[in-house]
Order: structure tokens, then C-alpha cells, then sequence
């Protein structure tokens, strides 16, 4: 009868202050883990998603390359990646046509960029306004020799070498991507950039891409 008593004691009793102290000190030590990790987290998985769309835009590159000799589009900047969009290369679905917007800037937060979020256009609609994309219209660079017929050459002689599809600038929190002419997806790491080429983005800097860029990889695109 003594033991029953004691245990029904205990648990009437609930939580002694030590324990209480205890568990707030879990629940702290947790909390500060999700408020580092989280974000990171995040943007590694739009990292993620923004390379899946650089892989699919290069898929509709190499459809419009079979139709045509193998040659490359001759538009530059946007409209070397939007190309096959534009001919049918490409099915115009609201999945495809969301794959020109990076998660870290998607289509929605473009048109706020650009003044547009009033006028109830669709992105199927926006992307098959040809002669109104410019700079800023979607949130990638693509290829752009910048008049020098040397840039295309390296491009059809070493495709590996050559970036053709970008971020339009740094987006994301820990790193920019690019995309060669091969097809792969590469990270170009923040804190590599701040080693190698002396930017500080915490204190404004940041990347220009074209042929002005002091990165090398993002020499051969551009936004426009």
C-alpha cells in the first residue's frame, strides 16, 4: 500500500523545478539548432531545385539542336534558353514555363521586380511575349558571346568549359549556379567567391554576370 501511495504521490506531484529547468534547456538547445539549420536547409534544397531547372532547360536545348543541325540558338542572353519554348520545342505548360524562375525567385516575385503583379498575366502568357523579354525577365543569365565569334567557337569546341545558363546574380544564400555546355550543374560557393575574387556581400557586393564579370564562369551569359 506504501509503494502504490509513493508512485500516486509522484506523479500528482508533476515536475520538480530541476527537471523543469531541465526540459527548458532541451527546448532551448533545440531551438537554436532550427534557427541555424532551417536555413540552411532551405536554400540548399532550392539550390536543388534551381539546378533540376537548369537540367530541364538544357533538355529543351538539345531537342531544338536535333531540329537543327546541332547548332545552338543564335539569340543570346534569355532568349538563347527561352528558344525552344518559343518553338514548340518545349510543351507551354505552367510546369515548364515555371522552370525559367528560380525557387529563390520565382515568377510571381519577378513580376513585383518588373511592376506587373497588377496586370493578371499568367507565365504561359508572359513567356509567349517574345518581343517584351529583356532585362530582368526571367530570374537566369543564358549564353552570350557579346559579338565575339571566338566565345560560340569554345562553345562547340568545348562545351564542358563553357557556362550557357546561370543565376542572374547571387540569390541565394551560400551559392550561385551555373550550368555548362555539357549539361552539369555546378555551385559556385559564396565563401569562394569572397577568397578568390575579394567580394564581401554582407557589405553590398555583388555579381554582374556578362562579359564585364570578374568571375570567369559567369563571363558568358547574361540577363538581357
Amino acid at each position: 500500500m506504501k509503494l502504490k501511495h509513493s508512485v500516486t504521490a509522484a506523479i500528482r506531484r508533476g515536475f520538480t523545478l530541476l527537471e523543469m529547468m531541465i526540459v527548458i534547456m532541451i527546448i532551448g538547445i533545440l531551438s537554436t539548432f532550427l534557427v541555424v539549420q532551417v536555413p540552411e536547409m532551405l536554400d540548399n534544397a532550392n539550390l536543388t531545385a534551381s539546378e533540376q531547372n537548369m537540367k530541364r532547360m538544357f533538355m529543351g536545348l538539345n531537342t531544338w539542336r536535333q531540329n537543327h543541325s546541332g547548332q545552338w540558338p543564335k539569340e543570346s542572353g534569355q532568349k538563347f534558353f527561352l528558344r525552344p519554348w518559343k518553338d514548340g520545342m518545349v510543351e507551354k505548360t505552367e510546369s515548364n514555363a515555371k522552370m525559367f524562375f528560380s525557387p529563390a525567385e520565382s515568377f510571381e516575385d519577378v513580376l513585383v521586380f518588373n511592376g506587373m503583379e497588377d496586370e493578371g498575366i499568367d507565365v504561359i502568357e508572359y513567356l509567349n511575349d517574345w518581343d517584351s523579354i529583356g532585362p530582368g525577365y526571367t530570374s537566369y543569365a543564358g549564353f552570350d558571346s557579346a559579338g565575339d565569334r571566338d566565345v560560340y567557337r569554345q562553345l562547340k569546341r568545348n562545351p564542358g568549359l563553357t557556362t550557357i545558363v546561370s543565376d542572374a546574380r547571387m540569390m541565394h544564400r551560400f551559392a550561385m549556379i551555373y550550368m555548362t555546355g555539357d549539361g552539369v550543374a555546378h555551385r559556385m560557393l559564396k565563401a569562394d567567391m569572397e577568397d578568390d575574387y575579394g567580394l564581401d556581400f554582407d557589405a553590398g557586393d555583388d555579381v554582374e554576370v556578362g562579359a564585364g564579370c570578374e568571375i570567369e564562369e559567369f563571363q558568358t551569359v547574361s540577363n538581357n
